[in-house]
């Protein structure tokens, strides 16, 4: 237990490919990755805990439930390999660069950014196909405008910058991914120290397939049935008897049959416009920190957004 040594881990961001990198990373020989992406073990609280989501397994903090849960996450740890793991909240609460750094010093931070206007937008409907959020996006962001506060990158990076060195963060951006996925992908190898000759089939997949929803009533209904079941001790006992039963595994088919593919409609320019600006000032000291180009993330237009369905195209193409 004294011995254990998380050896790296992704801070973020959500909708940037994360998924895609942790289960490639998944499939490397060297590494041990956490069972289950999103353990949020380095966390007090979830930045989501301000706004109106239902509390999940995925949003919710789990350091208080103590080292060696968070040990049992590993438990499929081989000799040598490395312990690794990706949770996009930690990005978001300063205190998460403290606990990291308490816990081992020399990790390794992974993080990788899009366009905080398009992760804004496709988190919306990422959330709104598990959580009775307002129905469109421009409305749900001028009553709840924190979430807003995640997408400042430069900022929020700041309490990570005080306590770890440079060359302890892996900066990329997912611009990158499309570009060249097994090159991305050998990056992140070379940066751990792994065999970056190793190119599992994972990079040339989807990871997560887009869906929407069929009906908004029966996402209400499943979800106003949940926080009956949460809102007493009894009621509670109750939910417990029917978890012991497989009501997860039916709750979480019920979730699955109620989507189907497709994705959001395409931004307005207005909230377009509204995201840039508020953006603006924080992507152009994260482009000066990064020495990169990203004047990109500042126009004003739609179709400007990297293609994901062309993402895996170019995974096909480069290993090919």
């Amino acid at each position: 237990m004294r011995e254990f040594k998380l050896d790296f881990t992704g801070i973020g961001m959500a909708k940037a490919g994360t998924s895609w990198i942790a289960s490639c990373l998944e499939d490397h020989p060297s590494i041990c990755m956490a069972s289950g992406k999103e353990t949020n073990f380095f966390l007090r609280k979830h930045f989501s805990s301000s706004l109106p989501f239902r509390p999940t397994y995925y949003l919710t903090a789990h350091y208080n439930e103590g080292l060696e849960w968070y040990v049992r996450k590993f438990s499929h740890h081989q000799p040598g390999q490395l312990y690794g793991e990706f949770s996009n909240a930690y990005i978001a609460d300063p205190e998460s660069a403290s606990l990291l750094h308490a816990h081992n010093p020399g990790v390794k931070l992974l993080c990788c950014f899009r366009n905080p206007a398009d992760t804004a937008y496709a988190g919306y409907f990422q959330l709104s196909r598990v959580q009775p959020l307002p129905d469109t996006v421009e409305e749900f962001l001028a009553r709840y405008p924190a979430l807003l506060e995640y997408g400042r990158y430069y900022h929020n990076l700041q309490p990570f910058l005080k306590l770890f060195p440079r060359e302890r963060f892996h900066l990329m951006l997912f611009d990158d991914i499309q570009k060249d996925p097994v090159a991305f992908y050998r990056g992140i190898c070379e940066f751990l120290e792994i065999d970056s000759s190793f190119v599992p089939e994972t990079v040339s997949r989807r990871v997560n397939s887009r869906t929407v929803l069929r009906s908004r009533l029966l996402r209400n209904v499943r979800c106003a049935i949940g926080d009956v079941l949460a809102s007493t001790a009894a009621t509670r006992m109750v939910r417990g008897g029917l978890v012991r039963l497989g009501a997860a595994r039916l709750a979480h088919k019920v979730i699955r049959l109620n989507e189907k593919p497709g994705k959001g409609p395409p931004m307005a320019l207005e909230t377009r416009r509204r995201l840039v600006e508020f953006f603006r000032k924080d992507n152009e000291l994260l482009e000066k920190f990064l020495d990169r180009d990203l004047s990109h993330w500042n126009e004003c237009r739609n179709g400007g957004a990297l293609s994901e369905s062309r993402l895996y195209a170019g995974a096909e193409r480069s290993l090919s």
